[in-house]
């Protein structure tokens, strides 16, 4: 069920929006010729991050082009594979850190976690955008699961030696996918830490201490302390400059649009993931679900989702306040999917089957309810009408000016491969030479003073869509 739900969802009229500003610039840097290439512009396009997903996307258009629902197919695989993957985790987790559960509700706990995710809105939409996002969630689940693996004294010798080169690589690929990844990884690296100690100090958590009862043993702990080690060698290895790259970029302002939040952010990114009606019934089954792994004495694996949801909200957050803003939701969605799963085991362990398939029955609807809201009012940027228009006005020897100069590529997506040279980025200053004919959106971020600046200089309307307009001068 979960499946076909979350694959009807992502799926569903996915080439219905127009391409946004950000999906353009994903475009502009795949749909380079080569692979140099591509690496080449996404450095100048995305700077600061790694070109993981723009060269896996440059081999899905060489497959079947670059029409927008094509592009968007992608995401709705890798979406697809998310809810199998959430599923995967939190068996895993539990079959492989505790034995005080009954294997049934193991199963459901995984089943139930895949389903909230399938008709949860932010998963969903982020697997209808053509970004990275869907393709860095998809990789930190697999590398939670080969971590877990590793742990398990279930897998053999074998399994452990492959789960921790998984480990390893998958590292290496959700960290090269989007820097946000190494938040996993500080959350899990002083987990392990805690758990090595404790066994070490002969502490009293079962959980912990027992390896017949959890399966970790201080060599697994180490096996997955250095496989996690290997990944981050590895990505040193591949690209030895980019955390210098990435804090420069982080210097020269590309986060400037971003602002500090509240001190309760963390409860807001979890609410705005969650969606205003379900995000109760969430957290009610989330702790419920919390307080019966403590009740069991599951308390490895409680700690472990607990380290995985409020770790990297934790960082981002100190990050936030002590150097830069950081603080949006889709950098720290890998806590969101452990959310969830610790949604699911709460449902998995309410004893009354029916009252709990009831809640599950009724976060379902509240869920549903919100994806068919939003897919009931569209809110995409108009830029295939605007683009024809502003081309339209423009004569054939003159430039067709975008602003903001971020979103130029969206106008370019839109105009003919002929025609794509005399799109260019304008800025909103009259002093300077700018196209006649200019394309104005973004303006809920734009200053007071670059917004009239631009409409003094261009206040000629010619026509206006949702969230965009055609000026000119």
């Amino acid at each position: 069920m979960a499946l076909m739900l979350g694959a009807a969802l992502r799926l569903y009229r996915l080439g219905y929006a127009d391409l946004s500003a950000d999906e353009a610039a994903a475009w502009a840097g795949a749909s380079a010729p080569t692979l140099r290439a591509v690496v080449e512009r996404e450095r100048l396009l995305d700077p600061g991050k790694l070109a993981l997903y723009d060269l896996a996307l440059h081999a899905w258009i060489a497959a079947g082009g670059d029409g927008v629902g094509w592009m968007r197919t992608f995401s709705a695989m890798l979406g697809v594979c998310v809810v199998a993957l959430m599923f995967a985790v939190a068996r895993e987790l539990m079959l492989g850190l505790t034995e005080t559960i009954e294997f049934s509700r193991i199963e459901l706990a995984g089943a139930f976690a895949a389903l909230v995710a399938a008709a949860n809105l932010t998963l969903v939409n982020q697997a209808r955008t053509v970004r990275m996002y869907p393709l860095t969630l998809a990789l930190e689940l697999a590398q939670v699961f080969c971590l877990l693996r590793t742990l398990s004294g279930r897998t053999g010798a074998r399994g452990r030696v492959a789960s921790a080169i998984g480990v390893a690589l998958l590292t290496m690929l959700a960290i090269s996918a989007n820097f946000t990844a190494v938040l996993l990884v500080a959350a899990e690296v002083p987990w392990l830490a805690i758990l090595l100690a404790a066994r070490h100090l002969r502490r009293s958590a079962p959980a912990m201490n027992e390896p017949g009862r959890s399966g970790v043993s201080g060599a697994h702990l180490l096996s997955a302390g250095l496989a996690l080690a290997a990944g981050i060698a590895l990505l040193a290895l591949i690209a030895p400059v980019a955390p210098r790259n990435s804090i420069e970029v982080v210097r020269a302002g590309v986060l400037n649009w971003s602002r500090l939040r509240s001190p309760w952010w963390p409860l807001m990114v979890l609410r705005g993931a969650s969606g205003k009606a379900p995000f109760p019934m969430l957290l009610g089954l989330a702790l419920y679900g919390a307080w019966r792994m403590r009740r069991r004495g599951n308390i490895a694996a409680l700690g472990f989702l607990l380290f995985w949801i409020l770790g990297p909200i934790a960082l981002v957050m100190a990050i936030s306040y002590a150097f830069t803003p950081f603080e949006e939701a889709r950098y720290v969605i890998g806590s969101v999917a452990a959310f969830f799963i610790l949604a699911g085991i709460g449902v998995a362990e309410i004893a009354d089957a029916r009252l709990g398939l009831c809640l599950l029955a009724l976060l379902l609807v509240l869920s549903l309810d919100h994806v068919r809201r939003n897919f009931a009012r569209p809110e995409f940027v108009q830029w295939r009408a605007a683009t024809a228009l502003a081309l339209h006005f423009a004569s054939p020897d003159e430039a067709v000016g975008v602003v903001p100069a971020y979103a130029v590529n969206a106008a370019r997506y839109y105009t003919p491969s002929a025609l794509r040279a005399k799109v260019e980025p304008a800025t909103p200053r009259c002093d300077a030479p700018q196209p006649r004919v200019l394309i104005l959106t973004g303006t809920e971020l734009m200053s007071r003073e670059n917004l009239a600046a631009i409409r003094a200089c261009a206040p000629t309307v010619l026509a206006r869509w949702r969230l965009i307009e055609v000026r000119r001068r």
